[in-house]
């Protein structure tokens, strides 16, 4: 997705949020090289994901943090993991295969509310259990389930590219439906960018325990240009894909020839410009297939 006016606010306040531990001339710094950066940068041929991917680039130089949202991380996945036995058992008393199925897809789906310095989102921790229940029992507004479902019985392998660290937690409840009618490949990040999840966050939820890892780089969504060799392999290998969040919307957007009808998207519309992108309401709970 090209960038939009709306992202370079976003992408500023984001890099205050990665910097709220740094001194004030840290700050000051930060701010005057990426304003230096984004003056020399934006254009309406440059993506979102790749003016974030620089000015992380220039946050980590000058802060020497490549993990700067791990504290928050902790909380979300401590947060996560209170709700989780009341979504796993919502989903184990369902005996119908398919909403069964569907029933532990909008649990993943409504984890992606758990992302942290989106400027149009919040998400309350105190409050996730209702907030997460309010996504699953709500209304999408863009609704394939039923076609990604009868994709998903006839595939034998399925990669699952993960988003948010938090999410995970939720998306191990999906996983382990996805694993009763195909294989699974689960591909985070290959090392800490942001909130978005990353190998070891995968170890923690033990997700690896229901596929082989297959890390994908170190940026934000699926950036074809820069993903590692055996994720690309792995892509154009399996049969379905099922792919996490507003970075992968914006990365996949561009690329069409790509697509084929074999990607289900599952995301929350956090922000104006992605909303805007794919014609939803901000807020929007959409289960697209790609």
């Amino acid at each position: 997705m090209k960038l939009y006016p709306e992202c370079v606010p976003c992408m500023l306040q984001r890099a205050m949020m990665f910097c709220r531990n740094e001194d004030d001339e840290t700050k000051r710094e930060v701010m005057r090289k990426l304003c230096k950066l984004f003056s020399e940068e934006i254009s309406k041929d440059i993506t979102t994901t790749e003016l974030a991917f620089k000015r992380n680039m220039v946050i980590e130089e000058l802060t020497d943090n490549r993990d700067p949202m791990k504290d928050l991380k902790e909380e979300s996945f401590n947060a996560a993991l209170k709700v989780y036995p009341a979504l796993k058992n919502y989903v184990e008393g369902e005996k119908n295969d398919k909403e069964r199925f569907k029933k532990a897809l909008k649990i993943a789906l409504a984890g992606n509310i758990i992302e942290f310095g989106a400027r149009d989102h919040r998400v309350n921790l105190e409050k996730l259990e209702d907030e997460i229940f309010d996504v699953v029992k709500g209304k999408l507004a863009v609704d394939d389930t039923d076609r990604i479902y009868e994709k998903v019985k006839n595939s034998k392998e399925i990669l699952y590219v993960t988003d948010n660290a938090g999410e995970l937690v939720f998306d191990k409840i999906f996983a382990q439906e996805l694993g009763k009618y195909a294989k699974i490949y689960i591909s985070p990040l290959s090392r800490p960018v942001q909130d978005d999840a990353w190998i070891e966050d995968v170890k923690k939820v033990r997700i690896d325990e229901l596929g082989e890892i297959i890390p994908r780089g170190n940026f934000i969504g699926i950036w074809f240009d820069k993903c590692t060799p055996e994720f690309l392999k792995k892509f154009d290998e399996v049969n379905f894909i099922i792919a996490k969040g507003m970075g992968c919307y914006e990365t996949l957007v561009d690329h069409p020839e790509r697509l084929n009808g074999r990607i289900a998207l599952l995301m929350k519309a956090k922000c104006v410009p992605v909303a805007k992108n794919i014609n939803v309401p901000l807020g929007s709970a959409v289960v697209k297939l790609l």
